[in-house]
């Protein structure tokens, strides 16, 4: 630090060094360093982890609640305890269909997954093909799929595939939406510099819009767990002698309350479980992205 006296500058002696001597880049009144950050409290970090747990009781508390103040029917409203006993009670039943169900969703997501970023990289390197794709995704969009689930009957028969392309259309627009923003939201002047080097589209295409793309991605693919499910299940409602689709279809028909709603527990508890393994996914292959930062997320 300097102190001008006239013309010239002349140093500032600051506080002696451990070694002798002084530090003449610290001020004893101006060039005090900030304390070190404080490390995030262990109580905090604990609050966080227990909050989504927390928030899932206060909502099946006050269910429960809820039906025994009001005194609700069964078949009105039934009591989550007593639904998730008859889960517990019947594993064989609910592990077996919902292992259909899984796979139908799980090939539905990923077909999804593939077909939408084979046509989102067709419609970010060309204009003209974005323009005679986009009114084709706006009618798929616009139509509902579960009544093209019959024509898939027809084509296909009493076979997995109608559930598995009802699943891959539920999940199939989002993620060709985010596909596509993800690879024109890149770095121009990193764009640039590749450019300068003779990169060429290939190489632009795996070390600079896929990369960027991946949020994106991720985003779309919280979402299309629960499409591709919900795909899933209304395939089954129309051609399904297995599965939590199938196993929901009966109940209403037959007034089985507890089987419904297990049904509708267990689809639950997938979607969640898949969830959480995408987001521990997402944050260990995102780990370089502003977005996993705690800051950002104000953890």
């Amino acid at each position: 630090m300097v102190e001008l006296t006239g013309w010239t500058a002349s140093p500032v002696p600051g506080p002696p060094d451990p070694e002798g001597g002084t530090d003449p880049g610290l001020d004893p009144e101006f060039g005090v360093e900030e304390p070190p950050e404080a490390p995030r409290r262990p109580i905090r970090r604990a609050a966080l982890l227990v909050a989504p747990f927390a928030g899932l009781a206060a909502f099946f508390v006050g269910w429960e609640i809820y039906v025994l103040v009001r005194n609700l029917r069964p078949l009105t409203l039934p009591l989550p305890s007593d639904v998730i006993i008859h889960v517990v009670e019947n594993p064989g039943f609910y592990s077996r269909n919902g292992l259909v169900t899984i796979q139908e969703a799980f090939w539905g997501f990923w077909i999804a997954f593939f077909a939408a970023l084979f046509v989102a990289t067709w419609m970010a390197h060309s204009q003209f093909v974005e323009r005679a794709t986009m009114p084709v995704i706006v009618l798929m969009q616009s139509t509902p799929v579960a009544v093209l689930v019959p024509i898939f009957l027809l084509w296909f028969g009493f076979s997995p595939w109608p559930k598995i392309l009802t699943a891959m259309l539920f999940a199939w627009v989002p993620f060709v939406a985010n596909a596509l923003i993800g690879l024109r939201s890149i770095d121009s002047e990193t764009h640039e510099l590749l450019r300068s080097v003779n990169a060429s589209r290939w190489e632009i295409y795996w070390r600079l819009r896929i990369p960027h793309s991946l949020p994106y991605l991720f985003a779309a693919g919280r979402i299309c767990v629960g499409l591709a499910l919900v795909g899933a299940v209304v395939g089954e409602f129309f051609n399904s002698r297995e599965g939590l689709g199938n196993a929901a279809r009966v109940a209403q028909s037959r007034l089985l309350v507890d089987q419904l709603w297990g049904s509708v527990f267990v689809l639950a508890f997938i979607g969640v479980a898949f969830v959480l393994l995408l987001i521990a996914v997402e944050r260990r292959v995102l780990r370089w992205h502003s977005s996993q930062d705690s800051d950002h997320r104000g953890l």
